[in-house]
């Protein structure tokens, strides 16, 4: 299932690099040194408005998940299902992202996951999450 041509907003040009060269870049307070998910806009702990970027591991686990299945092709095709997932970062936010290289019967509470990149021919590199193994 395709997920549609990615842009830059100017605002998120950091992650978007990042992607781009096959990194995770995150959100980091450098003031109290927590870490948030990509799209945080401050810091909710001390009040520091200006958020740092920071690469992240990549690391991360799977929270839960929903399944998405497409609509079938006017030739009877049938798109397979597409895996969302809210994953928790080694470093500590959660983010949504898409799964790949699973099946529903993989996926379980606490599945150990990798970021990948797709980087696609129109549009901005993406993270997905894979199990790890």
């Amino acid at each position: 299932m395709e997920i549609g041509v990615l842009r830059r907003d100017g605002r998120t040009d950091p992650f978007f690099d990042g992607t781009a060269a096959g990194r995770l870049v995150i959100r980091r307070c450098e003031a109290c040194d927590r870490w948030y998910a990509p799209d945080a806009s401050g810091c909710p702990e001390c009040g520091e408005e200006d958020l740092a970027w920071a690469g992240a591991s990549g690391a991360a686990t799977l929270v839960t998940w929903t399944v998405t299945h497409g609509r079938p092709a006017e030739d009877g095709t049938v798109p397979p299902p597409a895996y969302l997932a809210l994953v928790e970062l080694a470093e500590g936010p959660w983010m949504y992202a898409r799964l790949d290289g699973v099946s529903g019967g993989d996926l379980r509470e606490g599945l150990p996951l990798r970021a990948e990149f797709e980087h696609p021919d129109e549009g901005e590199s993406y993270v997905l999450f894979r199990p790890v193994g």
